[in-house]
């Protein structure tokens, strides 16, 4: 298996509003697994993309509640407008978002892991 990294992002305590994440590529990379939940028994959901289309490799994905895992790591799980049933991918310099919304439930101590592979 080729080497894999992570990046987590967390919003701690009971979320009020939608919550967007951007960070740009550092080198080439493609996302091979996301997992997600929340603490409580409200369901958000989580949109991946990156910044034309920021819901274009995952759109609409629901939360897993009370600590359940919500996983993607099937090519048919990206399937979003520019996702095309592939792992997504970025090049050097290309900007990722991840929005975590709430859909006014109230999720609390949402987590989002992405896993990627370097080029």
């Amino acid at each position: 298996m080729q080497p894999t990294f992570q990046q987590t992002f967390m919003i701690p305590g009971t979320q009020a509003a939608d919550h967007v994440f951007a960070f740009a590529a550092p080198f080439g990379m493609t996302l091979v697994h996301v997992s997600m939940s929340n603490s409580s028994a409200n369901a958000g959901t989580l949109d991946i993309g990156e910044a034309a289309d920021a819901d274009g490799w995952a759109d609409g994905k629901t939360f897993g509640v009370s600590y359940a895992i919500t996983e993607l790591d099937a090519y048919s799980e990206f399937d979003g407008a520019t996702a095309g049933g592939q792992y997504p991918h970025l090049d050097d310099g290309d900007v990722c978002h991840v929005t975590i919304i709430d859909h006014g439930s109230h999720m609390a101590n949402a987590i989002v892991v992405l896993t990627w592979m370097p080029d």
